[in-house]
């Protein structure tokens, strides 16, 4: 049931029959939780934050837990500059259905999807108390997955927290374009929302308590979204700035690629510098599957493979400023580039079996060999054509190299800042 329009919404007249087709659609995944993960092609987003304290003990009237819980239930907490929602609060909230209207572009751009409510918690035991829900993509959502909103109270500390879990992956689209957008800027607007998220549930709930339990505005529907000043949706610079304003305790995006992607990646790195991709393997599968029962993977990540490969990789970084360095299209350079584009591939694929695991060896294999033919006849074509300083342009293949190897695998970021790889 997938609209869009550029420049202007939908009215409240308009949302209503599109309300009730979207209560006959089904989810657009077969998929239970357990079998949502990485490996079966679902990416993940897990994040914490801490709203603020109360005195311990249970909830009670008024209280921030109880503020909050207000929020989640007339789903406030979404930025109205990315999701709006619009619904019927006569429903249930166990299996309400909702429009969301997702909206890009300085909210130029907007679609209309359908997502229900799958599940709901409400829990108070002698440590904690629990409350929220989780929303299900329909049919028709350029999204398809499930994303868990639940409130934490420790009652111990009076420590009240906001959770967040999802796994997603590309639904449906209603046209070429919306797709080809989807894959090149989706991702940053997700991680906004996401973030801002944390930043306006905490805003509403210290520093709006009038909003609170309030629908933004009402009618034949509900509709989310009051104004609320946060942080502008700056999604190119999301990361950085994002985590300063969320304050999160924890966050974890993992995000697959696909074997075919992470071994085409692989063979581009070998042949732009060939040790580089076996050292980035190596170091990601120390941190993240030192105990592999796969032998390959398991010699990757022995202690020492990580320290031997960077000390190479320094070595060359440096070698390949240097006039007496020898081309790397001659036999033996190349075949080089070639096997360590193999093996990188190779070891940081999760297939076992041994067909597929050759076949996504010789593809880091070939992407090294046009790897290295298409640097080098860029670098030539700089120096030689264009009067380019050699060294120069061997800096700038770098800086790319760079890029590419810090978006190739999946990230963990912790709060620290520092950041650790999770397995594909």
């Amino acid at each position: 049931m997938i609209e869009w329009r550029w420049f202007s919404g939908w009215t409240e007249a308009e949302m209503v029959p599109r309300l009730a087709k979207a209560r006959t659609l089904e989810r657009n995944f077969p998929e239970v939780s357990g079998e949502m993960t990485l490996e079966a092609g679902w990416n993940q987003v897990r994040s914490e934050s801490v709203l603020g304290h109360e005195a311990p003990g249970q909830p009670v009237p008024g209280s921030l837990f109880e503020r909050a819980q207000q929020v989640l239930e007339t789903f406030d907490f979404s930025d109205p500059r990315i999701v709006a929602w619009h619904f019927s609060a006569q429903e249930p909230l166990q299996g309400r259905t909702v429009l969301l209207e997702l909206r890009s572009l300085g909210q130029q751009l907007r679609y209309l999807c359908g997502v229900r409510v799958g599940g709901t918690r409400e829990e108070h035991g002698e440590t904690c108390s629990v409350y929220g829900f989780s929303f299900e993509t329909l049919h028709g959502h350029i999204e398809a997955g499930r994303e868990w909103f639940l409130l934490r109270k420790d009652h111990q500390s009076g420590a009240v927290s906001f959770h967040i879990e999802a796994a997603w992956r590309p639904g449906q689209f209603p046209n070429w374009w919306s797709r080809l957008g989807f894959a090149m800027v989706a991702p940053r607007y997700q991680r906004a929302w996401h973030r801002l998220t944390h930043v306006r549930l905490r805003e509403l709930v210290l520093k709006h308590p009038e909003l609170v339990g309030q629908h933004a505005s009402s009618g034949q529907l509900e509709h989310s979204g009051h104004e609320v000043k946060t942080a502008p949706v700056q999604f190119y610079a999301q990361r950085a700035h994002g985590r300063r304003e969320t304050q999160l305790e924890e966050e974890i995006e993992a995000m697959t690629r696909g074997h075919g992607w992470t071994a085409l990646g692989m063979g581009i790195l070998a042949g732009m510098r060939s040790m580089s991709a076996p050292t980035l393997a190596s170091r990601w599968l120390a941190r993240t599957q030192p105990n592999s029962e796969d032998r390959l993977a398991r010699f990757m990540a022995h202690p020492w493979a990580p320290r031997v490969l960077g000390l190479l990789a320094v070595g060359e970084l440096i070698g390949d400023k240097l006039p007496m360095t020898p081309s790397r299209v001659t036999v033996v350079p190349l075949t080089g580039r070639m096997l360590s584009g193999a093996l990188a591939a190779a070891s940081v694929t999760p297939e076992r079996r041994r067909g597929r695991r050759l076949a996504v060896a010789a593809l880091g294999a070939v992407a090294a060999l046009a790897s290295s033919w298409a640097f080098y006849s860029l670098r030539r074509t700089a120096s030689k054509k264009l009067g380019v300083p050699d060294v120069a342009v061997a800096l700038t293949e770098d800086a790319l190299l760079a890029g590419l190897a810090s978006r190739l695998l999946p990230t963990f970021e912790a709060p620290t800042g520092r950041v650790v790889t999770l397995p594909t």
